[in-house]
């Protein structure tokens, strides 16, 4: 019996490679000091409102299982969220929780594609995005969003690429890994080519509130209201709940449905400990998130002010907290770099190839965390970039 073989894997899922982001992360983890700016989460504790609420949960007993979309009152307050916050208008049977954004986008990929159908994914993108497609046998287009159009979906590009298997158009403003967010007049323009080609309209909105600069930006679901739509969003960024795991997705009931049903699949339902402290979040004080934003400003002024010393370019990120700083000089591939900064100067970075073919000139830096450890760890970038550059010379 020891001599027999297991079947194979799935092609798909083998063939994608890890997520860039957690690449680095799990080397960095075994290097004592290291200064990490490559993952994206605020290094603000969660509120203490937020954390009393879960702690009260427990006590209470809420420990059960909850419907697979969620709370009814939690979804009533995420109703009342979206009409405040976003200006879209919705009802409870239209939110569907999940284990964050992660969750939710995935499981509405599913819920509205079949096998070798095509998803249209900006590049650079998500890393996330890729696997999402890879797990769902989808075929994975990539629409660029290049540095010099201020990293801004190409149109023309984007309809270069759509043919009759594509099934979905993925947009993410504010930007993960850009900072971008796309004007409401580019937003029309997607809508009108999501229609034009019938396709799903996915949007990642999960930094929805992590908006730098004031613009003309806004929700999807304003825009375009005939059912396509699949918004989602996340208590991750928000409050500093990235480890809670809570995300949701906004679409019209039959969609919804289809979201249940692959969540029921693949998870039941939700943290109930977690949906109590969502609650609270929603129902508490939310002046914590100017303090945020402004802080977030600072950090990512003094990232502008260093790399552009160290003479690396970067474009200005509106949203999000994320820079991408073009590397090429050095000599190394984005992955080359990041592994390389981390192994001699201690930093921890996202390799831009991880996100697509767009980036590879660049890395993704986190400005979310200290500023301290920033300033610190954006030095030693800059010195190790400079040391590159005068290897090469």
């Amino acid at each position: 019996m020891r001599l027999s073989k297991p079947p194979a894997l799935a092609n798909e899922i083998t063939a994608a490679p890890h997520s860039a982001i957690r690449e680095i992360t799990n080397r960095a983890v075994f290097i004592p000091g290291a200064i990490r700016l490559e993952v994206g989460q605020p290094s603000f504790p969660t509120p203490e409102h937020i954390r009393e609420a879960a702690k009260a949960a427990i006590d209470q007993g809420w420990n059960f299982y909850t419907q697979t979309a969620g709370l009814m009152t939690l979804r009533e307050r995420i109703v009342a969220k979206l009409q405040r916050v976003n200006g879209i208008t919705c009802s409870p049977q239209e939110v569907v929780c999940a284990s964050g954004g992660a969750g939710a986008l995935s499981a509405a990929i599913t819920a509205v594609t079949a096998p070798g159908e095509g998803i249209l994914v900006p590049d650079p993108g998500w890393p996330n995005y890729f696997l999402m497609a890879a797990a769902n046998n989808l075929d994975l287009l990539r629409y660029r969003c290049p540095p010099d159009n201020d990293y801004l979906p190409d149109l023309d590009h984007l309809d270069h690429l759509v043919n009759r298997r594509v099934r979905v158009l993925l947009v993410n403003s504010p930007n993960n890994p850009t900072g971008a967010i796309y004007p409401r007049r580019l937003l029309e323009a997607l809508c009108s080519f999501a229609q034009k080609h019938n396709l799903w309209l996915i949007a990642d909105e999960c930094y929805d509130q992590i908006v730098l600069d004031p613009g003309d930006s806004c929700a999807i679901a304003r825009i375009l209201d005939d059912g396509r739509v699949i918004s989602v969003f996340s208590f991750s960024k928000t409050y500093s709940m990235t480890g809670w795991r809570l995300g949701y997705a906004v679409a019209r009931p039959e969609v919804a449905d289809s979201i249940v049903k692959t969540l029921e699949a693949n998870s039941t339902c939700t943290s109930t400990v977690t949906q109590k402290a969502a609650e609270a979040a929603l129902d508490g004080p939310q002046d914590h998130l100017d303090h945020w934003l402004a802080t977030y400003r600072l950090h990512r002024d003094q990232s502008l002010e260093i790399l552009s010393k160290g003479r690396l370019s970067a474009s200005l990120p509106h949203g999000a907290f994320y820079v991408m700083a073009d590397v090429s000089s050095s000599g190394m591939s984005s992955r080359d770099f990041a592994l390389r900064l981390l192994e001699e100067e201690r930093v921890a970075v996202a390799p831009g190839a991880g996100f697509g073919v767009v980036g590879d000139r660049a890395v993704r830096i986190s400005f979310a965390g200290t500023q301290a450890e920033l300033k610190e760890g954006l030095d030693r970038l800059v010195r190790f970039a400079v040391r590159g550059t005068a290897d090469r010379s």
